[in-house]
């Protein structure tokens, strides 16, 4: 599935954390919590299921396996202030980066360009994030994934 243009991030109910990505009212991608409490949640993108989670103080960031198998898959890692690479199992590193007032950040591939750009508005009425896609990617839907899961598990 090629994606361009605006996309967004939504809350369908306030009192869940739950997200789905949307363009107009077809759903891309959700993102959803199994439990009440934890630090993994569950993704979905074109019919595969993902877990993810977050790294703690050793490890800051998050990774991603496929449901049902040990390995990650894509690994998060924050390598100083709001900035990180994502390591995604057979392609190239791709660059995770906070830019401009802190409720922007950019995914790039090195020497290819932007991927998608994020903004996470926390001044709605619902928390909410638009996602402008650039570039298609191979992994595209699940760096969507994972950069979403970690822009909002930080705070606002």
């Amino acid at each position: 599935m090629e994606l361009r243009g605006k996309f967004e991030w939504i809350r369908p109910k306030a009192w869940k954390m739950d997200w789905e990505l949307r363009r107009d009212s077809e759903t891309v991608a959700t993102i959803s919590s199994p439990a009440f409490f934890g630090t993994s949640m569950r993704g979905t993108y074109g019919g595969t299921d993902y877990v993810l989670r977050k790294g703690g103080l050793r490890r800051p960031g998050a990774a991603m396996n496929l449901v049902g198998d040990k390995e990650d898959l894509a690994v998060l890692s924050i390598d100083s202030l709001g900035k990180g690479t994502i390591s995604y199992k057979g392609t190239p590193d791709i660059a995770w980066e906070r830019t401009g007032q802190g409720d922007d950040w950019t995914v790039m591939e090195e020497g290819k360009g932007v991927l998608f750009k994020v903004h996470r508005d926390v001044k709605s009425r619902r928390p909410r994030g638009e996602i402008i896609i650039e570039r298609d990617h191979p992994a595209l839907g699940p760096l969507l994934l994972l950069s979403w899961f970690m822009i909002s598990a930080t705070d606002p």
